[in-house]
């Protein structure tokens, strides 16, 4: 008899609350978490999202910086059978407005820093989502019950990605659950990642799902270390601090790192995937001596992120 089971990413943080449930998973700000514990939380967020009446292939949003929250989304959500919708924090009220009505979003999940900003979006649309904000969040994910819903097919839709809009209005762009699998994979394969690794989280989740590396992280066994913005000394702490040995950014923030006061060669060496514009010779050569080495990648929202 013929077994099969149908691809998804949150098959990763399963496996890793079964095989290493005491390991640490997120460490963001004074919050941590192990894979035990990150299971359960996006299983009882699952679980709120049902509380909440979100159906089957119904859409949930959510406006977060790089936190615990958005990443707990990106179980929490699918788990749900729901389908994911990660905001872009830089737009305005009006695209994000938008945003709500176009994909049809029934939630909107947000973090304390970006509550107002929700509310204006909310405000904003037709769309008449449910806002939930950070207290209510955690209350609803401490209060529920657990949930894990199958996937019955794998190209089934995980997640609905916008770009910015610069050539008009806000583009949608789908993903199943079979290609962020595959993609996340490939991402975990070509970037090196190991159990061993830590991963800043440097660039935006809600940027193609954080070119998957949400689920890739996870996929390996490795860390999750969020930072809500690539603030270059807060970078370089967090090098030291949590003994980052990956990490991605666009060709500015490589630039503000290289050139900022507190940077050093760190104890442990450093990978970095960058996108957009081909980091310069002189850039590299800096990066070079700092025991950072630099790899550029090239993607489009369309191919799940960067294709190396």
């Amino acid at each position: 008899m013929l077994s099969f089971e149908p691809l998804t990413p949150t098959a990763f943080l399963r496996r890793c609350a079964s095989v290493n449930p005491e390991r640490i998973a997120v460490v963001d700000g004074a919050f941590r978490a192990t894979y035990g514990e990150l299971w359960a939380r996006a299983r009882r967020l699952a679980g709120a999202l049902g509380a909440l009446e979100v159906p089957s292939g119904g859409r949930v949003a959510v406006l977060a910086a790089n936190s615990h929250i958005l990443l707990e989304a990106h179980y929490g959500v699918p788990l749900a059978g729901a389908v994911l919708v990660a905001l872009n924090m830089r737009l305005s009220p009006r695209e994000l407005g938008y945003i709500l009505e176009h994909s049809e979003a029934s939630v909107l999940l947000c973090d304390s820093e970006l509550e107002r900003l929700g509310h204006d979006a909310i405000a904003a649309s037709d769309s008449g989502a449910r806002f939930v904000g950070a207290n209510e969040y955690e209350r609803l994910v401490e209060g529920s019950s657990e949930r894990a819903c199958v996937v019955g097919d794998e190209r089934q839709l995980l997640s609905i990605n916008y770009t910015s809009g610069t050539t008009g209005r806000p583009k949608g762009v789908m993903y199943h659950h079979r290609g962020a699998y595959l993609q996340a994979l490939a991402m975990a394969y070509h970037f090196r990642l190991a159990a061993s690794s830590v991963y800043l989280w440097t660039l935006p989740m809600f940027h193609c799902n954080g070119w998957c590396f949400t689920w890739a992280v996870t996929a390996a066994g490795a860390r999750h270390v969020c930072i809500p913005r690539p603030d270059p000394a807060a970078v370089w702490r967090l090098i030291d601090e949590q003994e980052v040995s990956h990490l991605c950014a666009a060709p500015t923030v490589l630039i503000d790192l290289a050139s900022h006061e507190a940077a050093h060669r760190p104890r442990r060496p450093v990978r970095i995937a960058t996108g957009g514009a081909p980091p310069s010779p002189a850039l590299l050569e800096r990066f070079a001596t700092l025991n950072v080495d630099v790899e550029h990648l090239y993607g489009l929202t369309e191919t799940f992120g960067p294709r190396s």
